[in-house]
C-alpha cells in the first residue's frame, strides 16, 4: 500500500505542471498558516502587569485575627479562643517618583513628581510596593488561659510568628458566661 502511494505520488511530480501546482498550493497553505497564527481565538483580556490587588485595612485585620484564632485554637489545652490584634499604623503604598534636584550656591530645590501610567480606568500611579502595618499586641481569651503551660505556649508561638516581646502578648482565660 505504501509503495503504490509512492509510485503515484513519484508520478505526479516528473510532470513540470504538476510540480508548479504543488508549489502553488503550498505557498498558499504557508500564507493561510501565518494569516491564522496573527489570529487570536481566546476573549480572555490579561490585566496589565503593572496593576496589584490590595486588600482593605480592616480585611487585612480580620483575615489576621481569623488565622491566628484557628492557630491558637489547635493548641493542645486552648479549648475556645478569642483574638485581637492590634497594629501600629495602617498600609503605606510606595509609588514611583522622578525626582529633579535642583542646586545653585545660595539655594537648594527639590520637585518630585509621580510616575503615571495609562490604565483601562484612566491614568494612574505606579505602586512599587505596598508595606503592611506591623502588629504592636495581640490580646488573646481562651478557655485554657488560666493553666500556665497552654498560656507559655500561647505566648511563644504569637511571639515567635510575629517577631514581638512576649510582653507585648495578653493570655486570658475565657468568661465563663461566655
Amino acid at each position: 500500500m505504501a509503495s503504490e502511494i509512492k509510485e503515484k505520488f513519484k508520478g505526479f511530480l516528473q510532470s513540470k505542471q504538476n510540480k508548479t501546482k504543488l508549489l502553488f498550493v503550498a505557498g498558499i497553505v504557508g500564507i493561510l498558516m501565518i494569516l491564522l497564527s496573527e489570529i487570536s481565538f481566546t476573549t480572555d483580556k490579561k490585566k496589565p502587569e503593572t496593576e496589584v490587588t490590595s486588600i482593605s485595612y480592616s480585611d487585612y485585620v480580620n483575615e489576621l485575627d481569623d488565622k491566628l484564632t484557628d492557630l491558637i485554637s489547635s493548641i493542645d489545652g486552648v479549648g475556645k479562643c478569642k483574638v485581637m490584634i492590634t497594629l501600629k499604623n495602617t498600609t503605606e503604598s510606595v509609588f514611583a517618583k522622578n525626582t529633579q534636584n535642583n542646586q545653585t550656591e545660595s539655594s537648594y530645590s527639590q520637585n518630585d513628581e509621580y510616575v503615571i501610567y495609562d490604565g483601562e480606568n484612566g491614568d494612574s500611579p505606579i505602586l512599587l510596593k505596598e508595606i503592611f502595618p506591623q502588629i504592636e499586641g495581640v490580646a488573646v481569651v481562651c478557655s485554657g488561659g488560666d493553666n500556665i503551660v497552654v498560656k507559655e505556649k500561647i505566648i511563644q508561638c504569637v511571639s515567635s510568628l510575629f517577631n514581638i516581646s512576649s510582653n507585648r502578648i495578653s493570655v486570658s482565660k475565657i468568661s465563663a458566661d461566655y
